[in-house]
């Protein structure tokens, strides 16, 4: 029968071993019980722990991995910041567990945690100086505060002070889960969780987290086998980890967990599977949104959607019908595109732009600290918007081109109650209004930007005599490409640009080869599911409008290691006969183009869409970008 102290010692009758095993699963049990009782006075009291320190750590090691699957879905591969992103969430994820070994009190448990996350804020957003980042947040944090207080709205603080709730609420995650493990000795519920909102991705976010699953389900089985030695041992302990049980059990059930990784790979690798798309939390929501409106069969169904601005990044193709209601009107001395928001990450369907972040403008409106590189091609003009509709935070600011600086310009309001809270990304020249402190809507604003006056023979002579190349960043991030873009894409790029000598020319054959072989059309369908946009676009439909041309001029010059990005926003609008210099911009304005960037006088606009010429501001019969709204059409 089992002894007390844990050893088997086989009874001599074989007709006593049914009752002997049930005696012994009875006291295995009791015994369980009370050492479980025991060890957990002594984990509290005397700061004791009953298995090896290096078996805990072999546990944590594991639970670390088994906490990445929660990160890399969400994580945007070989987008900038993603690498960042991930490895500061692993040595966030590593420091917290490997704090959990050491006994302390509870306060002191705290404090160090929350060191460890604002060292892991400090990683993630000080850039190449954490040190002289982390001396300029608790400004930012004061103010995120007051503005919070005010509104009571998240969304009037900073990326930065989120992030900061997010790593504390992961600090404290890992610590419960971690206790439940090593204290509990069951990771179950952590386990089950995150199978379930893996899940969650796969079915409400379209993502193919199979690997995710079948990797999650290794670890699971792994520290549930290691934290079941403690329970078939009854709670005895060896304090010398190799030649016991807890090496010979660690070795068995690694060997047993490497050949079923082994054995799951080898499928992987004999079949041509394309890696997972990963999408961010953004993107999650917005699929989360649309996901009851989809079919299970056939095309993405479409309903006809009225033209305008929308910040969603919804898939691309629906149908469009015509809008004219005002949006907002112009002071300007020339006629430019009035830019809204730019767009990196082209997944296949639609564009995004994940790990754009953004930094508060100076409260005098400089948007801009830097200077401006290249001032022989770009002219420096003053701009005045006037919102013909509720604009408040958060949405984009439209400005004519790259952004300097910005004052709002709404009378008899107190400017310390209706502070904005004015927000920049230099590298997008993208402005964003977070919020206000009174939560009213902007109705008007002035802003000084730079448009670009290059002419093509300069861009042409540039390329020839410049020896400067595309930035390292700029390749990174505006060369990105879907893995599932089909080959004859990349060919047909080839084929276009073959030929050209300089980049401008390249740019000008893409556009020319548009402009013969598609024609410009609102009444357009969605792609078939799991077609690639650019793809069905250039060689089955055809025909579409501003987001189809500008789409496929993009994928066409990055197939060729030409850096370009997408950007939306309206056209000029129509100019006021009666007011010179005036401009009124409608829904029906909202227009989608292109920009390339070229070394040594940086990123220049492009116009994609046959029929409508940047330089004679032809966008007011542009068609638009759609928030995807059904609306009633009639004939």
């Amino acid at each position: 029968m089992w002894e007390h102290n844990g050893n088997l010692q086989a009874n001599s009758t074989v007709a006593e071993k049914g009752r002997t095993a049930s005696l012994g699963l009875e006291s295995v049990q009791s015994i369980y019980k009370a050492e479980t009782r025991t060890s957990g006075v002594d984990l509290r009291s005397n700061g004791q722990s009953s298995e090896p320190l290096l078996y805990r750590i072999g546990i944590s090691a594991i639970l670390l991995i088994l906490s990445l699957e929660w990160i890399y879905p969400i994580t945007s591969t070989g987008q900038q910041g993603s690498e960042r992103f991930l490895s500061v969430m692993a040595g966030l994820t590593g420091a917290l567990l490997l704090m959990g070994l050491l006994r302390t009190g509870w306060i002191t448990g705290i404090l160090i945690r929350l060191c460890i996350a604002l060292a892991a804020l400090c990683c993630m957003y000080g850039g190449n100086d954490p040190a002289g980042w982390a001396t300029t947040y608790p400004a930012t944090f004061s103010a995120d505060m007051g503005s919070f207080l005010s509104t009571w709205r998240f969304h009037s603080i900073s990326v930065e002070t989120r992030g900061l709730l997010m790593m504390c609420g992961w600090s404290m995650l890992m610590a419960s889960v971690q206790s439940l493990v090593l204290l509990r000795r069951s990771v179950m519920l952590f386990g089950s969780a995150t199978l379930v909102y893996l899940l969650l991705l796969e079915s409400f976010a379209g993502l193919d987290v199979y690997a995710s699953v079948v990797r999650s389900v290794l670890w699971i089985l792994l520290i549930q086998a290691m934290l079941q030695l403690l329970r078939l041992n009854g709670g005895v302990t060896t304090p010398i980890f190799r030649n016991s049980p807890y090496g010979r059990w660690c070795t068995v059930t690694l060997t047993v967990s490497a050949g079923m990784v082994l054995c799951s790979a080898i499928p992987g690798q004999l079949a041509s599977i394309p890696p997972p798309e990963r999408i961010s939390l953004e993107q999650m929501g917005e699929r989360l949104a649309r996901w009851a409106g989809y079919t299970q069969h056939g095309s993405i169904p479409a309903a006809t959607a009225v033209t305008g601005y929308s910040t969603a990044d919804a898939p691309m193709g629906a149908p469009l019908v015509q809008g004219d209601t005002i949006f907002f009107t112009a002071k300007s001395p020339e006629a430019t595109y009035w830019r809204g928001e730019t767009r990196s990450y082209y997944n296949g369907s639609t564009w995004s732009d994940p790990v754009q972040s953004f930094a508060t403008a100076s409260p005098s409106g400089l948007v801009r600290t830097d200077g401006w590189e290249y001032p022989a091609y770009w002219q420096r003009i003053r701009q005045t918007v006037t919102m013909k509709r509720e604009w408040r935070g958060p949405n984009p600011l439209f400005t004519g081109g790259t952004p300097l600086n910005l004052s709002f310009q709404d009378k008899n309001s107190d400017l310390q109650k209706n502070k904005r809270l004015l927000l920049s990304n230099e590298d997008s020249a993208t402005l964003w209004l977070a919020g206000t402190y009174d939560d009213q809507p902007v109705k008007s604003y002035t802003a000084d930007v730079m448009i670009s006056v290059a002419t093509p023979e300069q861009l042409r002579l540039l390329e020839k005599t410049s020896t400067m190349k595309d930035p390292a960043a700029v390749r990174r991030t505006y060369l990105q490409l879907p893995t599932s873009l089909p080959g004859r894409v990349q060919a047909l790029a080839k084929e276009i640009i073959r030929g050209s000598e300089t980049r401008f020319d390249a740019v000008q054959a893409v556009k020319n080869y548009l402009a013969e072989h598609a024609e410009y059309t609102l009444d357009t369908r969605m792609p078939p599911r799991g077609t690639d946009f650019v793809d069905d676009f250039l060689f089955v439909t055809r025909q579409g409008y501003c987001n189809h041309f500008s789409t496929a001029m993009i994928v066409l010059l990055r197939a060729e290691g030409i850096p370009a990005r997408w950007v939306k926003g309206f056209g000029p609008g129509e100019a006021d006969p009666d007011d010179s210099g005036q401009y009124i911009v409608t829904q029906g304005d909202a227009h989608s183009w292109v920009e390339v960037y070229f070394p040594g006088a940086g990123w220049m606009p492009f116009e994609a869409t046959p029929g409508f010429t940047m330089t004679q501001g032809e966008g007011q019969d542009a068609a638009a970008l759609s928030g995807q709204q059904p609306v009633a059409v009639t004939p």
